[in-house]
């Protein structure tokens, strides 16, 4: 456990102080996280970018799916597929945190794992035919404008790293975004880190704990960070925790009290057992309602 206190620490250092340190064969790079005007500004050139491609012929994603599903290399029904396949692996995630038997769990973690790796790989077949798109072609360019803001070569970010080659510090980079740009990784950083406490004490009324920063200086995992931390303090404040859950910010931030009268949903360990059981092992998103 303290390995994991020390990562939402570490992650939370790197969210107040704007920047994270990455280490690549013996040589430290700085990652400047992006503000929230940096974001907007990047998805504006993006979309000049999608629009540019469209004027010298480039087609969109839509089209190239059109284009597949007449040839028969893509189909609606995929399509469909990856969106219960979606929608099953967020019910059965909700559904495993109800197992506390370890062979239970190990079995129902082995079928989420299943579920995963069947929407892999149909996300992956259709990106290829999605690959030369106006959108993907302008998100390329979005990770390079990316790179070129985010990395530099000194803790005062002042040395942009200008030689990109080293693609072991991208990956690094944009490994490290994906992390603080988690949902439940920000609100662990807060809750266990130390942040929650001084934003609780604080009312709410948090912006100078961060050294009262306006929206033109504030990141975006400053802003998870400030928005999290008041949806659970809320949460908190105003809804009767299940002894089991209390201290899991996590679990806290999703519950959702019953009201009296509400129609139960019939997606239980055991209904779930059942009817993965008379489907050969498989769920289908019907099979989580009443």
């Amino acid at each position: 456990m303290k390995n994991e206190d020390d990562k939402y620490a570490t992650n939370l250092l790197d969210i107040v102080r704007g920047y994270s340190v990455l280490t690549k064969s013996g040589k430290s790079f700085y990652f400047k996280h992006f503000k929230v005007v940096d974001l907007l500004e990047l998805d504006y050139l993006q979309e000049i970018d999608i629009a540019e491609s469209k004027k010298i012929g480039i087609k969109k994603q839509e089209d190239l799916l059109d284009i597949a599903i007449k040839r028969k290399v893509w189909s609606v029904a995929k399509d469909e597929e990856i969106k219960s396949l979606g929608w099953i692996l967020k019910k059965s995630i909700v559904a495993l945190d109800k197992i506390t038997d370890p062979f239970q769990r190990k079995n129902f973690n082995a079928q989420i794992e299943n579920q995963e790796n069947d929407l892999k790989k149909l996300e992956e077949e259709k990106a290829k035919i999605c690959s030369y798109s106006a959108e993907g072609l302008s998100e390329v360019k979005k990770i390079k404008r990316m790179e070129e803001k985010a990395l530099f070569l000194d803790k005062d970010l002042t040395q942009q790293k200008l030689d990109n080659e080293d693609i072991s510090v991208t990956r690094g980079l944009f490994d490290k975004y994906q992390e603080l740009n988690n949902r439940n990784n920000i609100l662990r950083a807060s809750y266990f880190g130390g942040f929650f406490d001084l934003f609780t004490a604080q009312n709410g009324n948090s912006i100078q704990l961060l050294g009262d920063k306006s929206f033109c200086d504030i990141t975006s995992f400053q802003k998870s960070l400030l928005v999290l931390s008041n949806a659970l303090l809320n949460k908190l404040k105003n809804t009767k925790m299940p002894d089991e859950i209390y201290g899991d910010p996590v679990k806290m931030l999703a519950y959702e009290e019953k009201e009296e009268g509400e129609k139960k949903v019939s997606h239980g360990v055991d209904d779930l057992r059942a009817k993965s059981k008379a489907r050969g092992g498989k769920l289908k998103p019907e099979d989580f309602l009443s």
